[in-house]
């Protein structure tokens, strides 16, 4: 399974032109491969040494770093006799790193996730998600806080992917909380947190000064843009699992825009504004951070609910509560890290165990109570890396890359789609 995105250096219109369809004499092979020295003429010779004629050739150049760059090469030949193309297709599956074709009538069907900029608008509508959370906490008994969380919750709703994103206007109220927790948890974070944390923090603070006050949603989206090409959703609260991770296949984070409660700053039972921005913002303003992301979103795109799960689970052992080493000290890069002052304290004392996606995605987690044990790597490449190898070991009947020109998913086969529940 090929389930690693790609940067495209050109349009590619289609995998599959229809222009083919309807010629029975022609048939379609498609290539994924590395790109090497003379890596095109090796593919080229696998055809005339099996003496089967090409008819037409589209190519597609595709990298994610400078050091890992892949070729689409899709080619359209001439049918043959089977033993002869069986022979073919054998010798490019050994040779290169996915190889499909249209011979196969069955067509999978998966569940339903966004393909384009136009599929995500409808996020947070599709599926519903009730909050489960500690009821006891005031920001659930507090009922002047209930309703100024629900109007600002509204707010998010109604923003449409693509437009600008409506602003706040923060009360006193809350502008104080932001202040106050800000600098407890900028203090602490400083001898805890990965230096590539606190400097791309320390950027974002530069350029919007919002350690000072609470910035807009709209300020955060145009700097990740300039950034990593990172983008914001405004949301009304908790979405699904599938959704959420869904969207960071296009490097989209939903992000909500109520703040925490004001009695109780240290800690939040649902995710807030605090976590979203000082959490998860500096990483996904780092682009390599910004890659895993989206790596675990492509991922999640079109996968089974048990799959889903599993990468939810990671995404909390990496992005969420994830540590690795700097100058041989483990230090926390997690967002859940990064915005807790209870995790933080318990960070140092905790246990830490070798991030392992394999052994990992199927552990339980705590989600109302500091972590017990932090899971680390040696870096962030590491991290990428075991990634990739465990998506190629789930299940899913066909690839997916990411089309940054066109800003859409690609599937490597024809599929159908179908809705799911959270």
């Amino acid at each position: 399974m090929f389930c690693k995105f790609l940067f495209p250096r050109q349009n590619f219109s289609s995998l599959y032109p229809k222009r083919n369809f309807h010629i029975d004499y022609l048939q379609d092979i498609q290539i994924i491969s590395n790109d090497y020295c003379s890596s095109l003429k090796h593919i080229y010779e696998s055809f005339s040494t099996h003496k089967i004629k090409i008819s037409d050739i589209q190519t597609m150049k595709l990298n994610r770093t400078n050091n890992d760059q892949k070729l689409i090469l899709k080619l359209t030949f001439e049918k043959t006799d089977t033993p002869r193309f069986n022979r073919l297709y054998s010798e490019l599956q050994n040779e290169h790193g996915q190889v499909l074709t249209n011979q196969n009538s069955k067509i999978p069907v998966v569940p339903w996730y966004p393909r384009n900029e136009n599929d995500l608008k409808s996020l947070g509508l599709l599926m519903i998600v009730d909050e489960e959370n500690n009821q006891d906490h005031p920001q659930f008994t507090d009922q002047q806080y209930r309703i100024r969380r629900e109007d600002i919750a509204k707010i998010s709703q109604q923003h449409i992917f693509g437009q600008t994103i409506p602003n706040i206007d923060y009360t006193e109220q809350e502008e104080a909380t932001w202040k106050k927790i800000y600098q407890v948890l900028r203090e602490k974070g400083k001898s805890l947190l990965s230096q590539r944390y606190l400097k791309n923090l320390q950027k974002i603070e530069n350029a919007l000064g919002f350690k000072y006050k609470i910035p807009q949603l709209s300020e955060i989206d145009a700097y990740l843009q300039a950034e990593t090409g990172f983008r914001i959703k405004a949301t009304h609260g908790i979405l699904s699992q599938r959704e959420f991770l869904n969207a960071l296949a296009h490097r989209v984070f939903c992000c909500t825009q109520y703040i925490r409660h004001h009695q109780y700053p240290e800690y939040s039972p649902e995710p807030d504004l605090i976590h979203e921005i000082l959490g998860h913002v500096p990483l996904f303003a780092d682009k390599e951070i910004a890659d895993l992301s989206q790596e675990i979103g492509i991922l999640s795109s079109g996968a089974e609910q048990k799959d889903i799960k599993r990468l939810g689970t990671l995404y909390w052992s990496t992005l969420e509560f994830g540590a690795c080493k700097e100058n041989g000290q483990i230090k926390g890069y997690g967002a859940g890290i990064a915005s807790s002052t209870g995790e933080l304290d318990n960070f140092p004392i905790a246990n830490y165990e070798k991030f392992d996606p394999f052994i990992h995605a199927d552990r339980q987690y705590p989600t109302q109570i500091v972590q017990p044990t932090y899971l680390y790597s040696e870096d962030f490449d590491e991290v990428i890396q075991e990634l990739i190898m465990f998506g190629k070991s789930l299940q899913k009947p066909f690839g997916l890359y990411y089309d940054f020109i066109e800003k859409e998913l690609k599937a490597t086969k024809i599929i159908k789609t179908h809705l799911q529940n959270p």
